[in-house]
């Protein structure tokens, strides 16, 4: 394993910033000042491994000057146009770019400025849907538990993660939850149950439309791999074959939320792909813009926009920012760029490097389980492997010493918990920008490595 000089972080801005009103006004924050490709540098000049793609978005890299010029050009050229009154060309190039890249049958884009927008959209074009072919009963999202879709009111209701809405939960419609159905944590089986439990998990999703009621479900949302709210997850082989199944059945429409796993991160351009399954409508956000601008999209199936052809009023939601052409001509650019340098090609291909390497920390005795796909790739820590009880340090206290640690060696981490009971569970993302090959996937398992051992030290003492 390779060693690395520690940096040494001086930065501790605690509420020193600014005007800002930071996420927690207790915690102390180390200031970012730029970023070239997989690294990024703080204030007093330590540089670091970000194998987290700034928030799992940055996918092509930081500093990219095809990006920066395509936005320089057109904001120059036109920074914004109001889409209620108006369309505009970059958006129009935008979208026709993004049908290159989705599934076939999706051919329309509805662009938003985040995530949480896109899924919101989603929600809200689910709902019209089903309203314009006189189904007015139909209004119920069903996702799955340990999911996470968003934080705007409605991509919250349909969030099964505590963790992220308790305090909150006051505000929101309670949605029903279907389980979560991945291997590692399943209530059916014991991670060994394989293609038969994916079947019967998503008949679990059949018994909760029928105790619902049919003629209220408008739609089932899912992230096919998981991000935030279970890190890397998936489900068994077999469960979205027959979700599809089951939607089709019960004229519920199925949306997978690609915000994180999309547009590449996973070795395919959309995580579903990894599965023989057409969905209704697919969202995406993070990777669309590679961080250099808010995006986000919505994009139904020809089958769900044809039934908005005839509305005259049209579709009923939208935002200031929808088809900014400043963001569009920015995600232009990506898109161009990915295309430029095979980035999913490499995505699929270093990721199966990774994902072996990763299999190296089960070294650690706090390492219950690595699981994902591409550069996507989830490491679950517990206090005892036999039973998966999470660690007795679980949550903030565990999730920072973590953090501190990656950065003592210079890598960023995501951890992250709070996936067992709603309250207990840790586990990390590593996501690295798109464009590393094996030499720096290497460099971000060794650093994790000299990370973990940090950790277990702490843990012991």
């Amino acid at each position: 394993m390779t060693t690395h000089e520690k940096p040494h972080r001086q930065t501790r801005a605690g509420t020193d910033l600014g005007g800002m009103f930071p996420r927690a006004f207790a915690d102390e924050y180390v200031t970012i000042v730029r970023g070239d490709g997989p690294w990024v540098w703080d204030a007093d000049g330590n540089r670091y491994l970000d194998a987290i793609s700034g928030n799992q978005n940055v996918n092509i890299g930081h500093g990219r000057e095809e990006v920066a010029e395509a936005a320089r050009e057109q904001i120059d050229r036109l920074e914004y146009v109001s889409s209620m009154l108006f369309t505009n060309e970059p958006a129009m190039e935008y979208t026709e770019k993004i049908a290159e890249f989705t599934p076939e049958g999706f051919e329309k884009t509805w662009l938003v400025s985040s995530g949480s927008e896109a899924n919101e959209s989603a929600i809200k074009m689910a709902r019209q849907y089903h309203y314009e072919r006189g189904n007015e009963g139909k209004y119920k999202v069903i996702s799955r538990r340990r999911s996470y879709h968003g934080n705007t009111a409605g991509a919250m209701a349909v969030s099964g993660f505590p963790a992220r809405k308790t305090k909150m939960e006051p505000l929101f419609a309670n949605f029903p939850k279907a389980p979560s159905a991945t291997p590692y944590r399943c209530e059916r089986c014991d991670g060994d149950g394989g293609h038969a439990c994916g079947v019967e998990c998503a008949n679990d999703l059949e018994r909760l439309i029928q105790d619902e009621g049919p003629e209220t479900v408008s739609a089932f949302i899912t992230e096919p791999v998981t991000g935030a709210a279970n890190a890397g997850a998936s489900p068994h082989d077999g469960y979205f074959e027959r979700v599809r199944e089951i939607c089709d059945e019960y004229d519920v429409l199925f949306i997978v939320d690609e915000v994180m796993a999309g547009f590449g991160r996973t070795g395919e351009n959309f995580a579903i792909e990894h599965w023989d399954v057409t969905p209704d409508i697919i969202t995406g956000a993070k990777g669309m813009s590679g961080g250099y601008s808010p995006i986000g999209g919505t994009m139904p199936h020809r089958r769900v926009a044809a039934v908005f052809e005839d509305v005259e009023d049209g579709f009923q939601h939208g935002h200031t920012f929808c088809f900014n052409p400043a963001s569009a001509a920015i995600g232009t650019a990506v898109l161009e760029y990915m295309d430029d340098h095979d980035l999913v090609d490499n995505a699929r291909e270093v990721g199966a490097h990774l994902r072996e390497r990763c299999e190296e920390f089960y070294e650690y005795e706090f390492v219950g389980d690595v699981r994902g796909k591409g550069l996507m790739i989830g490491v679950e820590f517990v206090g005892d492997r036999e039973t998966k009880e999470p660690l007795p340090e679980t949550g903030a206290e565990f999730q920072s010493l973590l953090f501190e640690a990656g950065l003592d060696n210079g890598i960023i981490t995501y951890p992250g918990g709070g996936h067992v009971g709603g309250e207990n569970g840790d586990y990390t993302l590593i996501t690295p920008p798109l464009t590393i090959d094996e030499s720096l996937a290497d460099e971000v398992v060794d650093r994790m490595h000299a990370t973990l051992a940090d950790v277990e030290s702490s843990l012991e003492r």
